[in-house]
């Protein structure tokens, strides 16, 4: 069964949200009276009574998210999922069928063919997801559309289940998912409880350097370069071109804009996180360990771990599954640790 949800209607619940114990959340993180408003900016959805979960789909914001709550035995937990970089020019293709913007909300729905979101909701958390609203590297949109899509689930969840008690909220990233989900973590650790990083851009500004000199080293001579990075070429220019637009400019003309929504330079983290890189990842070769080292010199170790996936390409299926099978040690924090 599908319905209309109105924006009147879900106006008229924003009313009632601010009742509920989600406006210590809200005032906590320092969101205040805007974020309240902005959670519902926007705001269609459709309904779906689904087998065992009920599924939300729509718009919020300018982005498409997809919201899925598990009809009983709801465990008290939800999970946010941060798509992987897509291109300006493939967000832009008028050629794609579906269009990118369409479906962007379900990227990580299939995350190594395992279907993994629908593995979880099985497991009872809730799950859900936003498109972002935009193309190219879109941190900074990335990273305010994903709290608005966590403040409207928690309203959702504490509306559906009548629940006031705390709501744990995990988030697992994918490659600039992961730099976003990093991000989020320690810039909002009232608001969510651990951080899943696979293949992350840990250091955003070593990744547009390397990818610079990648192609300017190709440019001057292809033999430059090792002949496993020829075929990354084309895709590197269009990621350098999207990052220079995300932040006005190159480094060298706006480094400050690189850095404050460079991982390694936000790594005061007061959350669980866990990093899992493919050893064989091109793109984070020299990447490793700056994440790592920085939480260390910010004396946070105890927060975060880093995982080395042996034969693990970027996002590939080796590493996204060796990534998800470090889950549930978010889950389980700080027992283990």
């Amino acid at each position: 069964m599908n319905r209309k949800v109105l924006v009147m209607a879900v106006a008229l619940m924003a009313v009632a949200m601010l009742a509920t114990p989600l406006l210590g959340t809200v005032e906590a993180c320092g969101f205040g009276r805007r974020w309240r408003r902005a959670i519902f900016c926007g705001m269609e959805m459709t309904v779906t009574d689904m087998d065992g979960y009920t599924e939300y789909v729509g718009t919020l914001g300018g982005a498409n998210f997809v919201l899925r709550i598990p009809n009983e035995d709801w465990n008290g937990m939800l999970v946010l999922g941060c798509h992987a970089y897509i291109s300006s020019h493939m967000w832009n293709n008028p050629q794609a069928d579906p269009p990118i913007p369409q479906i962007a909300q379900f990227a990580m729905d299939n995350l190594a063919g395992i279907g993994f979101p629908f593995a979880l909701v099985e497991q009872g958390f809730a799950y859900a997801a936003s498109s972002y609203g935009e193309g190219g590297f879109a941190v900074k949109k990335g990273m305010s559309t994903t709290v608005q899509l966590t403040l409207f689930s928690l309203l959702m969840l504490r509306c559906q289940f009548r629940c006031w008690r705390d709501i744990k909220v995990f988030i697992i990233g994918q490659s600039m998912g992961g730099a976003i989900g990093l991000l989020l973590g320690a810039k909002y650790p009232q608001l969510y409880d651990g951080v899943l990083d696979i293949s992350g851009m840990r250091d955003i500004v070593l990744g547009y350097t390397d990818s610079v000199e990648l192609i300017e080293g190709y440019d001057a001579d292809p033999m430059n370069v090792p002949p496993a990075y020829w075929p990354l070429i084309p895709n590197l220019r269009v990621m350098v071109a999207d990052m220079e637009a995300e932040f006005g400019g190159s480094y060298d003309d706006n480094p400050k804009a690189y850095e404050k929504l460079n991982p390694v330079d936000n790594a005061k983290i007061r959350i669980p996180m866990i990093s899992v890189t493919g050893a064989l990842d091109p793109l984070s070769v020299n990447q490793v360990n700056t994440f790592k080292d920085a939480v260390d010199a910010a004396g946070r170790s105890k927060y975060y771990r880093l995982y080395v996936v042996p034969g693990g390409f970027h996002a590939n299926a080796i590493t996204i599954n060796a990534a998800l099978s470090h889950f549930a040690e978010l889950v389980n924090y700080p027992d283990g640790w």
